[in-house]
């Protein structure tokens, strides 16, 4: 659906896609409905999930290095470790993640976005490829995404996933230095092709991104996670209209209404 977009190819290499326009026509405003990936598609966070394939010990280790390496370190490590030390290749991390479920009603609330003909339906996500081509693969529902902002990874000869950064940046605060969700965000919206964003998240990068929204789109932040903890300190950063959900069938009844109006 994105024409300048490079959209993730089924295969052993796995791109991070950038930016992208609908290929129906560009004089038709549209709606964009961006989405994240961990704790807002998935019910558990997909590197956590991942990580618990190594022994528990070595697992809490790791953890405990997150603050100093970033969840991108964090993960190549877990990654590496699997390969060398515990001989598990890319089609077992796969299956790991091919099996965390979906926050409830989460499915229909996509499947309803992409049949909108108007909506150009993405995720932006700080996960990798690889993790959300097999999870989407698993649900087959590759095929409703327009594209997936992420750090692209690589399937190695040796079977080690390779993950690498979508991009370096250090004017970001709420976000990692390898992906500022909100200047994705910025490059959509300032192409002009959509009349209305609406953005659903969880966490502080999501907040990044929703600060780009304008008075007309939509930020759906979900109850009881990171962001909605914040909010009272952000609210007066946002310019958007704001809807709190718990799983996806509060979304659909909130947001599908605010979509066909």
């Amino acid at each position: 659906m994105f024409s300048i977009l490079k959209i993730i190819r089924l295969g052993r290499c796995l791109s991070g896609i950038r930016r992208g326009l609908s290929q129906s026509n560009p004089l038709t405003p549209r709606i964009l409905a961006a989405i994240d990936f961990d704790k807002t598609i998935i019910e558990q966070d997909s590197y956590v999930a991942v990580s618990q394939l190594l022994p528990p010990k070595q697992c809490k280790e790791l953890v405990n290095l997150i603050p100093k390496s970033g969840w991108l370190g964090f993960i190549s490590r877990v990654l590496q470790l699997l390969h060398s030390e515990h001989k598990v290749n890319y089609a077992s991390v796969g299956m790991r993640v091919r099996h965390l479920q979906a926050v409830p009603g989460m499915l229909r609330v996509l499947r309803q976005l992409a049949r909108n003909p108007e909506v150009d339906l993405c995720i932006v996500s700080d996960a990798n490829s690889f993790f959300i081509e097999e999870w989407l693969k698993q649900y087959a529902i590759e095929c409703l995404f327009a594209g997936v902002f992420t750090n692209p990874a690589c399937i190695q000869a040796s079977g080690e996933v390779l993950v690498l950064p979508y991009q370096e940046q250090t004017d970001c605060e709420l976000c990692p230095s390898n992906l500022c969700k909100g200047s994705v965000l910025e490059e959509l919206i300032s192409s002009g092709r959509y009349k209305r964003v609406v953005y659903v998240g969880d966490s502080c990068n999501d907040l990044c991104a929703m600060k780009r929204l304008r008075a007309k789109d939509i930020g759906c932040i979900r109850r009881g996670y990171e962001m909605y903890g914040k909010m009272a300190a952000h609210a007066g950063d946002l310019s958007c209209s704001v809807v709190t959900w718990r799983d996806g069938h509060e979304l659909e009844m909130l947001l599908m209404p605010k979509i066909v109006s």
